[in-house]
C-alpha cells in the first residue's frame, strides 16, 4: 500500500472532492442497508460485497465461509458470523486502518448470490447436502428435495445446532390444507421428512386391491377400508381366512369375513391402524406379503419352493429380515431362516409351499446404537452394515463438540456401565482402550456447560450450567410431571476418573414445607426422577426420551 499522505495533495478542491464522496458512499450504503434488515445477522454461505474507497485490490465480493470469517488481501481474515452489516463495516475499516489512512469502507448483504448449506433426509426424492438460494423457507426446501407418495408431510422436522428441534405441518404441498409457517433456512440445517404410516394397504381376493390413507385423527374399520376400494371381494376370496397383518406384531390376526357379513359377529370388524395390511387369501392358493418388492397371490396345483415363490414376489428389499420369515399354515406358523437359504446356499432351508400357504417376510429392524451428550450429530445410529463399530469411529464422525470431555466417554450396555478414555487413545494411539459397540448400547459423551433433566418432569430437556443455580431450582424449572412415580429421585454425576456416583433426592420434605437436602449441581450432571409404573431402568427411559437430547440432525435422516 502506498503512503497516503504523499499520493493525494492537500488542497481545498482537493478536500471538497473527498467530502463530497464520502457523501455520496453514505448514501449508497444507506441505499444498500435496505436490501437486509439492519438487524440481519450474517450467516455462513452469505455472500458480501465489500466496497474500499480507491481500493480496487481489496474491493469486491467475499462469501462466508465455514470458520464464520471472509478474507481480505493484506489483512486477512475478519470474523462475520453473528454480527450485522453495520457492525461488519467498523470491523473491516478497523482492520484495514492497520494498512490504511482513514479507509472508506461500505458493506452490503448481496442475497443474489448468498447460499444456505442444508441436510435432506427421509422420504424425498433427493437426499443428502443440497444448496439453496439465500431467503429460502423449510417448506421450500422439501419441495424442490421432491417428496415421495409416502412422505408424511405433517410431521416434517427442522434441526438447527443449538436449539430445540421444530415440527412443521407442510400438507398443504400437496392438498387443500395451509401451508405452514415460512422459517427461513440457515446454514446446516437438517430436514427429515418421515414415512407416512397412516396408510392401510389391501390385498389378495378384492375387486380393488389398493391402499387408503386414514383421516386425521380418524380410524376405519376392516369393512370400511375394503368398500372404500370399491366392488368388495372378488369370487374365490377365502372368507373364512383373512389375515390382518400388523407392524409391530409377530403373528398376523386372523379375520373371519364370513361370520363378519353374514352372522353380525362384529368382533371381527377390527378398527385398523396406519401401516397394516389386510389380506384377503384366495382359497387354494399362495401369497407372499411383507417385505417384498412386490407383495403377489398365486394360484398352483403343485407345491412351489420358497426361492420360486421369492422371485414371483419380485424378490427381496433393503428392509426384508430374512433371518425371521414365517410361513402361515393350517392356523400355524413355521419359521424358516431365508437368510441361511439366499445367502449361504443352504438349500435345507428350500422348503415347498403348498395350497393355502402364506410366506410372511417381517420388516427388519435397524441395528441401532444411541449418542447422547456433547457431540454435534445425536440420536439413533444405524450400524447394521458397518463392518467396524469402534467407539472411537462412532465418536469422531459425530464430532464432539468443544466442550465434550473424551476422557471418560460412558457406554451403557444392557445392566453394564463402561468408561472409555478417547482422548488417551486419541493421544497415545493405544486402540486396546477402544471397544466395538453394540446394538442397544447406549454412548454418553459428558458435556462441561450442560445439566440435563429428564425422566416425570413437566419439561425434561438440556439445562445451560449456571453455578448460582442450586437444585431446587433446576427441579423448580422442570417442574415434576402429574406421571411422577415417586418423591425420590436421582443426580447421577459421572466423575473425572470415569466412575459414577448417584445422589438421592428426597423431594417429601415439600409436604411440610422444607426444602430437600442442598445438592450441589456441577457441570455435566443428570436430574432423574422416575416415571409411574411399569417401572424401568434409568437408561431405559433416556432412551424412550431420545427426542429431547437429538440435535440434527440426523443425519438423523
Amino acid at each position: 500500500m502506498q503512503d497516503r499522505s504523499r499520493r493525494y495533495p492537500q488542497s481545498p478542491l482537493f478536500l471538497l472532492a473527498v467530502v463530497s464522496t464520502c457523501w455520496l458512499l453514505t448514501g449508497l450504503a444507506a441505499l444498500w442497508a435496505d436490501v437486509a434488515s439492519p438487524e440481519y445477522r450474517v450467516q455462513r454461505g452469505d455472500a458480501l460485497h465489500v466496497y474500499v474507497f480507491d481500493e480496487e485490490m481489496l474491493t469486491g465480493a467475499y462469501v462466508v465461509g465455514a470458520a464464520g470469517s471472509i478474507t481480505l488481501p493484506v489483512v486477512g481474515q475478519i470474523p462475520v458470523v453473528g454480527r450485522n452489516i453495520a457492525e461488519i463495516r467498523v470491523a473491516v475499516a478497523r482492520q484495514l486502518s492497520e494498512v490504511l489512512r482513514d479507509p472508506v469502507v461500505t458493506v452490503r448483504l448481496d442475497e443474489a448470490t448468498s447460499t444456505r448449506l442444508v441436510f435432506m433426509s427421509g422420504y424425498v426424492e433427493n437426499t443428502g447436502p443440497a444448496t439453496v438460494p439465500f431467503g429460502f423457507s423449510v417448506r421450500d426446501a422439501v419441495l424442490i428435495a421432491g417428496p415421495t407418495d409416502r412422505a408424511d408431510l405433517s410431521r416434517v422436522t427442522l434441526s438447527r445446532q443449538g436449539e430445540p428441534t421444530q415440527q412443521f405441518d407442510l400438507r398443504g404441498l400437496r392438498a387443500d390444507h395451509p401451508v405452514g409457517p415460512t422459517v427461513p433456512i440457515e446454514y446446516n440445517d437438517a430436514i427429515y421428512v418421515p414415512r407416512l404410516d397412516s396408510v392401510v394397504t389391501v390385498l389378495g381376493e378384492v375387486q380393488q386391491p389398493g391402499s387408503v390413507v386414514l383421516p386425521e385423527n380418524e380410524t376405519l374399520t376392516v369393512l370400511e377400508v375394503i368398500s372404500k376400494l370399491g366392488q368388495g371381494f372378488a369370487p374365490r376370496a377365502d372368507m373364512k381366512s383373512a389375515l390382518l397383518l400388523r407392524p409391530g406384531v409377530s403373528d398376523p390376526m386372523r379375520i373371519d369375513l364370513q361370520a363378519l357379513l353374514q352372522e353380525g359377529d362384529i368382533s371381527q370388524n377390527y378398527q385398523l391402524q396406519g401401516g397394516d395390511v389386510v389380506l384377503v387369501r384366495r382359497a387354494e392358493e399362495i401369497a407372499v406379503v411383507g417385505q417384498v418388492n412386490s407383495p403377489v397371490v398365486f394360484y398352483s396345483s403343485e407345491p412351489v419352493k420358497l426361492t420360486e415363490a421369492v422371485i414371483r414376489a419380485g424378490g427381496f428389499n433393503a428392509e426384508s429380515d430374512l433371518a425371521n420369515a414365517t410361513v402361515f399354515r393350517d392356523g400355524e406358523y413355521i419359521p424358516v431362516n431365508l437368510e441361511s437359504l439366499w445367502r449361504f446356499g443352504d438349500m435345507s432351508h428350500n422348503i415347498a409351499l403348498d395350497s393355502g400357504d402364506t410366506l410372511i417376510i417381517p420388516e427388519k429392524v435397524p441395528d441401532e446404537v444411541v449418542l447422547l451428550g456433547a457431540l454435534e450429530h445425536t440420536g439413533p445410529v444405524n450400524i447394521t452394515n458397518m463392518r467396524n463399530t469402534s467407539l472411537l469411529k462412532i465418536i469422531s464422525v459425530a464430532k464432539p463438540t468443544p466442550q465434550a470431555d473424551l476422557r471418560t466417554v460412558q457406554v451403557y450396555r444392557d445392566d453394564t456401565q463402561l468408561t472409555v478414555n478417547l482422548k488417551s487413545i486419541e493421544q497415545t494411539g493405544d486402540m486396546s482402550g477402544d471397544i466395538q459397540l453394540q446394538p442397544g448400547d447406549v454412548v454418553m459423551v459428558k458435556d462441561a456447560l450442560k445439566v440435563y433433566v429428564i425422566g416425570a418432569v413437566g419439561s425434561p430437556g438440556i439445562y445451560p450450567y449456571d453455578p448460582d443455580l442450586s437444585l431446587f431450582d433446576y427441579i423448580t424449572q422442570a417442574g415434576l410431571g402429574q406421571t411422577v412415580g415417586s418423591q425420590v429421585g436421582a443426580v447421577v454425576r459421572i466423575k473425572d476418573d470415569g466412575t459414577t456416583e448417584v445422589i438421592d433426592v428426597d423431594l417429601s420434605q415439600l409436604r411440610v414445607g422444607e426444602l430437600p437436602m442442598e445438592v450441589t449441581i456441577q457441570a455435566g450432571d443428570i436430574i432423574y426422577f422416575p416415571p409411574l409404573k411399569p417401572r424401568k431402568s434409568f437408561w431405559d427411559h433416556v432412551r424412550e426420551n431420545l427426542w429431547i437430547l437429538s440435535v440434527i440432525n440426523i443425519l438423523r435422516d
